[in-house]
């Protein structure tokens, strides 16, 4: 009983930024059903209960983009589906079926090229097909599916920046990290790679991960620069992180296709100590890189990587020096240097790296300043 609640406090503990969403969904959707049903008496309040649970994302950033979504697809599926439901005749069910065509055309177009605005065709098909639109007619029940909707995607916003707000760049920051860790991952399996003794569904599996961890970076990347646009915060521009990232990831790429093969034992025989030097250069820079954007810190120095690097390419300028590489086939001598082009590649990715964590790490130590409404 003792280890079971130890693994179950463990694993609470492990998840808190999942713990806060879920606190920040239920007081949203609570604080919408009060304004609406308590408050303002609204047919269906549970639009805007429904609403408020949509909108709450992550990041405050991510919240505030799907709110503004939210009401301007329902205003303009509203205002749409009242235009057409008082000009067109909609009495019976051929007639009815003609103007339902012609409420949903446009609207379907829109959401085909912008799908946050899914919302605007649902309310367009209620104004017009609700049963308050058959008894009073279209313009109430529109009034009341904006205001229930508004509501609740104001509610929404609201308890994202007032309870427990989390903001985009910090969660960037720890994608960052997690993108960061996986690299490490794999510049670790390069020695068995090249000679030979990995498994390559390990080394797929992690650029799997990374490439889905990337994507998600980039999701938190464009909600900080909205956080940014709408003075939320005034940290720097998340985009040039998020890109290094993603440079990094195209690196390693390389990095892949070069040691996707068993190298010639000559090669191996040669390089095998400076090869694990810089893999132990890059994996302790980039751990410590990770750690850094965690606590909002200093970058790591890059001179231990860059010494490995440079006593790799020396060896490998001695390689070619001595002949040794001369009998060795086109295909060896190409995963050479492109293994020694893009480990060049990551050194310059890495300088870019320590500079964006310089940028996101305070002068003074403390959190960056946060610009509240």
């Amino acid at each position: 009983m003792g280890d079971r609640w130890v693994g179950i406090r463990a694993w609470t503990t492990g998840h808190p930024s999942e713990f806060r969403l879920g606190l920040r969904i239920l007081i949203a959707g609570m604080a919408a059903f009060f304004v609406t049903d308590v408050v303002l008496g609204l047919p269906q309040s549970y639009w805007a209960v429904l609403t408020a649970v949509i909108v709450m994302q992550a990041s405050l950033g991510g919240a505030l983009k799907a709110s503004i979504d939210r009401i301007v697809g329902t205003v303009a599926g509203a205002l749409w589906g009242v235009i057409v439901a008082l000009i067109v005749p909609h009495g019976g069910s051929w007639l009815l079926a003609i103007t339902l065509t012609l409420v949903l055309s446009p609207l379907a177009l829109l959401v085909a090229f912008k799908p946050a605005y899914r919302i605007a065709p649902a309310t367009a098909i209620i104004v017009l097909l609700g049963s308050g639109a058959q008894e009073a007619g279209p313009i109430l029940p529109a009034l009341h599916r904006v205001l229930e909707i508004g509501i609740g995607s104001l509610v929404g916003l609201a308890v994202a920046l007032l309870v427990l707000p989390a903001r985009a760049h910090q969660l960037l920051a720890n994608q960052a990290a997690t993108v960061l860790g996986i690299l490490v991952q794999q510049i670790e399996q390069l020695p068995s790679r090249l000679a030979g003794t990995a498994d390559a569904a390990v080394w797929l599996q992690a650029a799997d991960r990374r490439r889905k961890a990337q994507d998600q970076a980039d999701t938190l990347a464009e909600e900080a620069k909205r956080e940014r646009r709408n003075r939320l915060t005034d940290t720097p521009d998340p985009e040039p992180l998020a890109r290094t990232l993603r440079r990094l990831g195209v690196d390693m790429a390389q990095i892949g296709r070069a040691s996707a093969e068993a190298w010639d034992p000559v090669l191996l025989e040669r390089l095998t100590d400076p090869l694990g030097a810089v893999v132990e250069a890059t994996t302790r820079f980039l751990g410590a890189c990770a750690a850094a954007l965690g606590k909002r810190e200093a970058p790591p120095p890059i001179e231990p990587l860059a010494a490995a690097l440079e006593r790799l390419s020396a060896v490998v300028a001695g390689l070619r020096r001595d002949g040794t590489t001369r009998p060795l086939p086109g295909p060896a001598i190409e995963r050479l240097f492109g293994l020694g082009f893009a480990l060049d590649q990551m050194r310059r990715d890495a300088e870019d790296l320590a500079e964006r964590i310089a940028e996101l790490a305070p002068a003074d130590g403390t959190p960056a300043p946060v610009i509240a409404l």
